[in-house]
């Protein structure tokens, strides 16, 4: 029988607290991504969310589990916007710690029969200039915005700020 050591322990489970963080994302939002979908023209939007903030906060970061492509030409998300505030597509900089994110000017590209998910530590929509609290399990509105599908309404879900914490703290703001 072989023995575990506390500090062998205590590295293992570190190691796997990102994967934890995800399937307890995955977990959260799939029973609500079911019913928070929005399907338009070719484009299939599920669950977009933004995660909750208090009052003292101006920030906050925003999330899609999947947009699909499901026609035969290619479209790219080129913005978005919550409560009339622009956000900022961004980029997760590999390897970098703490976490930094570059600005994507050019979108995210979704081919057809393709998809692109923003999600913490990868892609994400930066808001900033915010005003007012954003109270988990309430919904704000939105608009996600496409080359060719055009400026789509939607509706995010926020969600607990917990599940964007390693995205969000600090934000870190760069354009390449």
């Amino acid at each position: 029988m072989m023995r575990w050591k506390p500090a062998t322990l205590m590295a293992s489970a570190t190691a796997l607290l990102p994967l934890i963080r995800v399937v307890a994302i995955l977990a959260l939002v799939s029973s609500a991504a079911a019913s928070h979908e929005l399907e338009s023209g070719a484009l299939l939007i599920q669950h977009p969310w933004v995660a909750a903030k208090d009052m003292t906060h101006a920030a906050t970061t925003a999330y899609v589990v999947e947009i699909q492509n499901r026609g035969a030409k290619p479209d790219r998300l080129l913005g978005a916007s919550l409560s009339g505030k622009k956000g900022i597509l961004q980029k997760a900089v590999a390897g970098a710690r703490p976490a930094r994110f570059a600005a994507q000017d050019q979108g995210f590209p979704i081919e057809p029969g393709g998809f692109v998910r923003l999600q913490p530590n990868g892609a994400r929509i930066l808001f900033e200039g915010l005003h007012g609290a954003l109270k988990e399990g309430e919904m704000v509105k939105g608009t996600l915005e496409f080359e060719k599908a055009g400026t789509i309404a939607i509706d995010f879900m926020i969600e607990p700020a917990s599940l964007a914490e390693e995205d969000d703290r600090p934000i870190h703001h760069h354009h390449d």
